[in-house]
């Protein structure tokens, strides 16, 4: 799940738009290595579910194998509590569950390959708005079942939040002396990179290159993330006023120097660009976006190490702030506005998304409430608050305020 996939996460899309139940909230969890801090942070999941009253839960998974037993930890956990639950995980022939309990019985597969195997194309298995629309009915089901899918007829509700958006279509990027926007088109400074060389001894070279929507038939090194472009024009994540970018986004990449190691936390997504990502994923470019390819040449040895790659990512980070400065202030560049509300049903059902993500370490992190949407400067790493889940509305979520490290 890259960042751009948390950014349009396709269950916080479709329960956003399920009349029938109030999406209360959204629970971040961490995914360790310790079986210990595994049950923990599964029990206080359950916890924070319970003293919000939440009846029904979508437990998402990313990753699966080890993975699996925070995945049917945290099931267990919310059971315990009476919580009604449905999981969404890869399966397939090579995903299935390493252990199980009673509360786990229902998971909604999202392999998307004919062969049941995981591939190491990015986006081929990704979660998608109709697993989301699954998982959602299976839930209701249960409810309706237990006799606590309430009230569905009453329509009484009210905002408790707006997230307001500006979303301006770019029809092209293009090199220029500076960055900056004209007549639809981004101006992206060349040889920017160059700014940002050095200020890491971890990272030997970096790489910018655009490509233009029909431009996949190359190598590309193991994909590190999909991002967003997007920054606050007024108001903190989840609220206020968003510009963001669409018709472009960046594509994070890299390789180790000497050794030829390419970072991956078990396969790595090196290959011919045009076979080795799924296109108009929730996570992935549309086949119709322009994208601007940083390519980062790691130190050796610094490929494998968190340091190195949240130094990538950093830089990555530091790049797509030269386009939200003038993103910022843009003026006479056509948009749509979108707006975001987070909605309260008091009598209806209460359901939660519960998000179970990396943070296992080196390139398989997960960071929390950046500066900027989708960004990582001034995020917390879960893994360094011991996996501790977090509590998100459903606009936060959107806003970026998830980033992620694959």
């Amino acid at each position: 799940m890259t960042t751009k996939h948390h950014y349009n996460c396709p269950v916080v899309s479709v329960l956003s738009k399920d009349k029938e139940v109030e999406f209360t909230t959204i629970i971040v969890g961490g995914v360790s290595e310790n079986f210990d801090n595994k049950v923990f942070t599964a029990k206080r999941i359950a916890d924070i579910a319970n003293t919000l009253n939440i009846d029904g839960a979508l437990v998402a998974i990313d990753g699966w194998g080890n993975h699996h037993i925070d995945f049917v930890s945290a099931i267990e956990e919310l059971g315990k509590k009476d919580i009604t639950s449905v999981g969404l995980s890869f399966i397939g022939r090579q995903g299935r569950l390493v252990c199980t309990n009673n509360y786990v019985d229902c998971i909604v597969d999202f392999n998307k390959g004919t062969s049941g195997y995981e591939s190491c194309v990015v986006g081929e298995n990704n979660l998608t708005e109709y697993d989301a629309m699954k998982a959602i009915a299976i839930l209701k089901s249960k409810l309706r079942k237990k006799g606590r899918l309430k009230n569905i007829e009453d329509t009484e509700e009210y905002v408790k939040d707006k997230l307001i958006k500006k979303i301006f279509k770019v029809n092209e990027v293009m090199y220029g002396n500076s960055t900056y926007f004209e007549n639809g088109k981004l101006i992206l400074e060349k040889n920017l990179e160059k700014k940002y060389k050095g200020i890491s001894n971890r990272i030997k070279d970096i790489k910018i290159k655009i490509l233009k929507p029909s431009e996949n038939d190359f190598f590309v090194n193991s994909n590190l993330d999909y991002l967003p472009i997007a920054c606050k024009k007024m108001g903190e994540l989840g609220s206020g006023q968003t510009h963001e970018l669409s018709g472009v986004c960046v594509m994070i990449t890299g390789v180790e120097d000497k050794s030829g190691y390419q970072p991956a936390n078990i396969g790595s997504s090196e290959g011919i660009f045009k076979n080795q990502v799924f296109l108009d994923r929730a996570g992935t470019p549309a086949s119709t976006d322009y994208i601007i390819h940083v390519d980062f040449l790691f130190e050796e040895g610094e490929g494998r190490s968190s340091e190195g790659v949240i130094a990538a990512h950093n830089i990555a980070d530091l790049i797509v702030e030269e386009i939200r400065k003038k993103l910022l202030v843009i003026e006479n560049f056509p948009y749509r506005r979108e707006e975001y509300f987070n909605v309260k049903r008091p009598n209806k059902s209460k359901i939660a998304l519960i998000k179970l993500v990396s943070g296992l370490g080196n390139m398989y992190d997960t960071m929390v409430f950046p500066k900027q949407p989708g960004g990582i400067i001034g995020a917390y790493n879960l893994r360094n608050c011991q996996n501790i889940p977090y509590v998100i509305s459903p606009n936060q979520c959107r806003d970026g305020v998830i980033h992620s490290l694959l």
